[in-house]
């Protein structure tokens, strides 16, 4: 993050190497409601499309700053900026994670972290 006072960016990641640490293709999956044919109906999840990004855990020490009972993040994920929404989820290969929280560092509109928990889907 650039410097308030002195508006210093060299400690700025810049594109090209921000994009080389892209390593994982993700999926964005969108809840969709359809029929159920009885009246009601049942959640769907569709792909929204694919995106580079890297996923970190979380560190030890990150972990035992949440409450322990209620962890809720277990993961974040880095990618471009894109469209998202907290209801989406997201997914790669047999993992499945639910989207907590969507930080935009500084307001740059340079890349996302998504605050991110694995989830067990059947």
């Amino acid at each position: 993050m650039p410097s308030l006072v002195t508006s210093d960016t060299s400690n700025l990641v810049d594109d090209k190497t921000f994009e080389s640490m892209m390593l994982v293709v993700l999926t964005l999956q969108s809840s969709t409601l359809t029929s159920d044919g009885q009246g009601g109906f049942t959640e769907v999840w569709a792909s929204a499309g694919t995106f580079l990004g890297r996923i970190s855990p979380l560190t030890a020490q990150e972990r035992l700053l949440q409450d322990k009972e209620t962890m809720l993040t277990t993961h974040r994920i880095y990618c471009d900026n894109m469209d998202i929404l907290p209801d989406d989820r997201i997914k790669w290969g047999d993992y499945y994670f639910q989207v907590i929280g969507i930080i935009n560092p500084s307001e740059l509109y340079h890349h996302l972290e998504i605050e991110v928990r694995e989830i067990n889907y059947t």
